[in-house]
């Protein structure tokens, strides 16, 4: 009797066993299922991700960027329109353009770093000539070429932000007792976190070029924004707004003028019209007239 009742005992918990064992294996197979599931569910959002980097980068072709195979071998071909198989007197810098771009350097880099005198040209007419102040030289060359590199639109959303934060700065830090490198460093804090939120907006709403930015125009943009909160903390309001925004129309001027096909084409095909600076340059140098905003200053004041 005793070894019956042992037996069914035996045999009781062997059933048990033997569900607690499957019950498992069940669980165990549905937790691989999930973290299978997971996991794919992950890759497939990195694979999207990186589809959208890749698309992104295919549709950003911006002359910041060093031009791809098929977009070189297009601009060797236009040299056709004007080949010049050896070096003249006239068609020395032409010469040296083809054979650079055929040894392999960008013809996008030849192109902005030939358009970059022509910019500061106009920076200097815009101050000497019609009177309006700038963020010194380059501030403008460097904001037109950071538009290219982001996207007008990106570019414009970032600047809106830097502006923002630039004035928030000048409300904090103007009476703050400290040095004025401190008070810089602590602006470049509010930029930083603006412009941060600046691209996390933009993505958001749907511009998906963020994905592919990379930190140096970031960096020009933010810099762009320490200069003008530098200025903020010299300058009256009437005098940071006149400077930056003829700095940032200077900047969209330069935008466009990068951005042009026309103009690029130009450039690579006769580089040597970029000698035209020297007696532009010249003629502004030697304008010691009234500039064109002060006659509009002096007009209103004899009213």
């Amino acid at each position: 009797m005793k070894i019956k009742l042992l037996s069914a005992y035996i045999f009781f918990f062997c059933i048990l066993g033997t569900q607690a064992t499957s019950a498992q294996d069940i669980t165990g197979a549905e937790m691989n299922t999930q973290s299978t599931s997971s996991s794919v569910a992950g890759s497939s959002t990195i694979a999207n991700i990186i589809d959208q980097i890749n698309v992104v980068d295919a549709r950003n072709n911006n002359v910041t960027q060093p031009e791809q195979l098929p977009e070189k071998e297009a601009i060797i071909s236009r040299f056709d329109d004007r080949k010049v198989d050896s070096p003249g007197i006239f068609s020395f810098m032409a010469y040296w353009v083809q054979r650079a771009v055929e040894m392999g350097i960008p013809a996008n880099t030849i192109f902005l770093i030939l358009l970059t005198p022509f910019l500061a040209t106009l920076v200097s007419l815009t101050r000497v000539v019609i009177g309006l102040p700038t963020l010194d030289m380059l501030i403008p060359v460097a904001l037109a070429f950071a538009l290219v590199s982001v996207g007008i639109v990106v570019g414009l959303i970032i600047l809106a932000a830097i502006l923002c934060a630039a004035y928030i700065s000048r409300l904090l830090l103007t009476r703050a007792k400290i040095m004025f490198y401190p008070k810089r460093s602590l602006s470049m804090l509010l930029l930083a976190l603006f412009v941060f939120l600046a691209l996390t907006f933009a993505l958001m709403v749907g511009f998906t070029q963020v994905l592919s930015l990379s930190i140096f125009p970031i960096l020009i943009l933010i810099l762009i924004g320490d200069s003008i909160v530098s200025v903020q903390l010299h300058k009256s309001t009437s005098e940071t707004f006149t400077i930056t925004g003829t700095t940032l129309i200077l900047g969209l001027v330069g935008y466009f003028l990068s951005s042009s096909y026309t103009v690029q084409d130009i450039l690579i095909l006769y580089p040597e019209i970029v000698l035209l600076v020297i007696p532009m340059n010249i003629i502004i140098g030697r304008y010691f007239g009234l500039r064109l905003f002060e006659y509009f200053r002096f007009n209103t004041l004899g009213d």
